[in-house]
C-alpha cells in the first residue's frame, strides 16, 4: 500500500508519548505494522482539532501487549475479545485495535476474526472518510481508494454497499446524519440515505443507551435543525418531529450569548411540553440531570414577571444559575422578554453573590418553638416574607 498523499506532521504525531508507541509497534520494520486510523486523520486533513488517537495495527494483542510492555509502555485490555489493547504513557491513552473483518452481525453486535490487510480491515468500516490511514511521518494511504476524494469534497459515503453496513449495525443510520451534518456539505449521497430511510424502522432493535449517545451529539450542533429536518423526512427517529422553530430560535440565541446547553434544546424539541420527553424516552435514555434542569426551567417560566432583577433573582436563589440562564433564553424564543433586558438578566445570573437565608433551626428554638416539623414549617413561610422582600428582612 503506497501513500496517496502527504502533510505537514502534525503535533500530536510528534509528541513523546505518541513516537513512543508507533516506535514500540513499528521499529525493525521496512512496511508499517501500525499506522493512525480514523477520526484523527481525518480532523487532522480537515485542520479541525484532534481528539482522541486511534491505532489500528497488524499485530495480535497478545504481540501488542508483549511490545508496548516491552518499551516500558503499561497496557489496559479495554476490549481483548474484540482485538482493542488501550496503550496509557504519561497520561495519554492509545486505542490499539488489530486488524479485523466481520464474520457474523446481526444489527446490534458483531463476531470479528483478524484481518491481515489494510484494505479488508477497511471494508468493515462505516464510512469511506473514516476509513484513511497515516504514518508517524504524515504519509497518508487510501485503502478504498475513494476516502480521500470523498473528504476533499465533504462527501459522506457508506464503505460497499449502504444497506450491507447498516445492517451490520443499525446505529449507523444515525451515525450518518450526524456525520453529514457535522462534515458533510452539499446533498446527502442518494444511495445511503435511502438505505437509512429503508431501514429507519429497526432502529428500537437498538439500546437506548446508544440511540441517546448519537442524537445528543447531533442535538448539541450550534444548529442541529437541518440535520434533524433530514432525519425526520426520512423516517428516521420520525415520533419526536415538531416544528423546529422554537429549538432553531434557542440554538441562535444561546450561540449569541455562549450559553449552549442540551436540556433545554430537548425541552424545545419537545414544543416545552414534559409529556413529549416521556415519549422521547421511549427512544432515549436520558441523564437525570437533565430532567432536573427542565423541571427547575419549567418552574422558572411559570414565575410572574421574569423580566424584573427581582423575579431573575428569586429563580437564581430557588433554582440555580444555569436553569435561570436557560429559562432566559425560552423566554426570548417565546418573545415575553424584551431583548434589551437580557443583558441585564445575565450579568445578574452570573455576578449576584446568592445571600444565605439568615434563619435556622436553632434559632427558632432560641425564640421558643419547640423541635419538630413546625419548625421547617415556620421556617419555610419566614424565608418567602425574607425573599418577597428583596432578601433583606431581618
Amino acid at each position: 500500500m503506497q501513500p496517496v498523499k502527504s502533510i505537514r506532521p502534525q503535533i500530536w504525531m510528534t509528541a513523546p508519548e505518541t513516537q513512543a508507541v508507533m516506535a514500540a509497534l513499528n521499529d525493525g520494520y521496512d512496511d508499517p505494522k501500525a499506522l493512525f486510523v480514523g477520526g484523527c486523520v481525518r480532523n487532522a486533513l480537515l485542520k479541525e482539532e484532534v481528539g482522541d488517537i486511534d491505532i489500528a495495527t497488524k499485530w495480535h494483542p497478545d504481540e501488542v501487549v508483549e511490545k508496548l510492555e516491552a518499551a516500558g509502555i503499561k497496557t489496559v485490555p479495554t476490549g481483548v475479545d474484540h482485538g482493542t489493547v488501550t496503550a496509557v504513557t504519561n497520561g495519554k491513552h492509545f486505542e490499539i485495535t488489530t486488524l479485523r473483518k466481520d464474520v457474523e452481525t446481526d444489527g446490534r453486535r458483531a463476531v470479528v476474526a483478524f484481518a491481515d490487510t489494510w484494505e479488508e480491515d477497511a471494508q468493515r468500516r462505516d464510512f469511506t472518510l473514516n476509513t484513511l490511514l497515516a504514518d508517524s511521518e504524515g504519509n497518508i494511504f487510501d485503502p478504498t481508494g475513494q476516502g480521500l476524494a470523498d473528504l476533499e469534497v465533504r462527501h459522506i459515503a457508506f464503505v460497499g454497499d449502504p444497506a450491507t453496513r447498516i445492517a451490520e449495525d443499525l446505529l449507523r443510520i444515525l451515525r450518518f446524519f450526524r456525520f453529514h451534518g457535522a462534515y458533510g456539505r452539499g446533498a446527502p449521497d442518494e444511495k445511503a440515505l435511502k438505505a437509512c430511510q429503508e431501514a429507519a424502522h429497526k432502529i428500537p432493535e437498538l439500546s437506548r443507551e446508544r440511540i441517546t449517545q448519537e442524537f445528543l451529539k447531533i442535538l448539541s450542533f450550534d444548529d442541529p435543525v437541518p440535520t434533524l429536518n433530514l432525519m425526520f423526512e426520512n423516517g428516521v427517529l420520525s415520533d419526536f418531529k415538531t416544528d423546529l422553530d422554537l429549538l432553531k430560535h434557542l440554538c441562535r440565541f444561546q450561540k449569541s450569548y455562549r450559553l449552549a446547553a442540551i436540556a433545554p434544546r430537548l425541552y424545545a424539541l419537545a414544543d416545552f411540553d414534559t409529556s413529549r420527553i416521556e415519549k422521547m424516552e421511549q427512544f432515549l435514555l436520558l441523564p437525570k440531570i437533565f430532567e432536573k434542569d427542565m423541571q427547575a426551567i419549567e418552574k422558572i417560566l411559570e414565575l410572574p414577571d421574569l423580566k424584573t432583577d427581582h423575579a431573575v433573582k428569586v429563580a437564581i436563589y430557588k433554582y440555580g444559575r444555569v436553569p435561570t440562564a436557560q429559562a432566559l433564553m425560552i423566554e426570548l424564543v417565546q418573545d415575553r422578554v424584551i431583548n434589551n433586558y437580557a443583558p441585564k438578566a445575565l450579568d445578574i445570573v452570573q455576578n449576584w453573590d446568592i445571600p444565605v437565608f439568615p434563619l435556622g433551626g436553632e434559632d427558632m428554638i432560641k425564640a421558643g418553638y419547640k423541635p419538630g416539623p413546625d419548625i421547617g414549617v415556620e421556617l419555610s413561610k419566614r424565608e418567602e416574607v425574607w425573599i418577597a422582600s428583596g432578601f433583606k428582612a431581618t
